[in-house]
């Protein structure tokens, strides 16, 4: 059974090297360059940086024909939008070299350099037309600002200008502190990113605003599912007190969610409570088993049945992962 991967991760050489510039600079962005340089996942996962012949291995091994590539939550917050526009072009541009020697499975879900708003409008368009490109990838909150914050409207009208995919993506501060120790930052603290961010989406009305944007949340929505029921008592309240339109619960059928890190209990749940129909394939690779990438399509395949399994692995993002003609060279602004 064929399997298309929404939630997959990679960082191109090209990055890197930017990267190590920034590391030599003062301040907390050249504290969180040097960390990223150092960390156990960069320096331990040969997938992440590069070994695309052992990516390609795995993939096939599992039957995963198609990757969309995005960016990962080791994220450089630069406060000087010149280097953030560079750090996000040579990250885009990388991927695209990516997709444009494997056409046929690798797809570029392209950063922005929020929270920049001229920048990432820039970037908005100019990666548009990069070989592979399918869609945006979006933290959940942007260098601790929501993600329905209105000065990110220009960025998102942009992005809207024709159908697009966008994929949401934990950036590692839910509660700083808090969940600093124990496993708690990721465990923890990314699925409550999802949902905040799954919320946000919802209550704010940008489904409304921008239709164009099919939006994907992370992990089957974190804790969504399991606090579903709450919220929307909630939201069916407050309307019935103020007179309002309960919106928040009828767009939540305009959201997919995709299947990364969880397990046939959570899967199972997710289609019980979801709408139906909005559930899609993703492994967060390379955060599974580099050994058993196939975990993920067998835990699929096993937990419902072979019509549904076929629809979330491939069929409902065939195409969403279309890429749109490239129309001009990957050069960097």
């Amino acid at each position: 059974m064929r399997a298309h991967d929404v939630h997959a991760h990679y960082y191109p050489p090209e990055y890197v090297a930017v990267v190590r510039e920034v590391a030599e600079q003062e301040g907390r962005h050249g504290d969180v360059a040097r960390a990223f340089l150092q960390h156990r996942i960069i320096t331990a996962v040969p997938t992440f940086l590069g070994a695309l012949d052992e990516r390609l291995r795995l993939m096939d091994a599992a039957g995963i024909e198609l990757q969309a590539l995005s960016f990962a939550s080791l994220n450089i917050w630069h406060p000087d939008p010149a280097w953030r526009a560079r750090l996000v072009a040579a990250f885009n541009d990388g991927c695209a070299t990516v997709v444009e020697a494997h056409p046929d499975r690798f797809r570029l879900l392209a950063s922005l350099p929020l929270p920049h708003v001229a920048e990432a409008v820039a970037e908005a368009r100019r990666a548009r037309g990069l070989p592979g490109f399918a869609g945006y990838s979006i933290p959940t909150h942007i260098d601790t600002v929501a993600i329905d914050d209105e000065r990110f409207a220009p960025v998102y009208t942009v992005m809207a200008e024709s159908p697009t995919l966008v994929i949401t993506h934990p950036d590692g501060f839910c509660a700083p502190g808090a969940l600093a120790d124990h496993g708690m930052e990721w465990a923890i603290g990314a699925p409550f990113e999802d949902t905040i961010a799954a919320v946000r989406l919802l209550a704010s009305g940008m489904l409304d605003r921008w239709p164009a944007l099919t939006w994907v949340i992370p992990h089957l929505g974190g804790t969504l599912p399991f606090l579903l029921h709450r919220l929307l008592w909630r939201w069916k309240l407050e309307a019935e007190l103020l007179g309002t339109d309960d919106h928040a619960a009828t767009a939540l059928e305009r959201l997919l969610f995709e299947t990364a890190n969880c397990s046939p209990h959570t899967l199972r749940l997710a289609l019980e409570v979801l709408p139906a129909g909005r559930i899609v394939f993703g492994t967060d690779f390379p955060f599974v088993d580099p050994r058993d990438l196939a975990r993920p399509v067998d835990l699929v395949r096993d937990a419902v049945d072979p019509s549904e399994a076929a629809a979330i692995l491939a069929e409902r993002l065939d195409s969403l992962l279309t890429p749109m003609p490239s129309s001009h060279p990957t050069e960097t602004p």
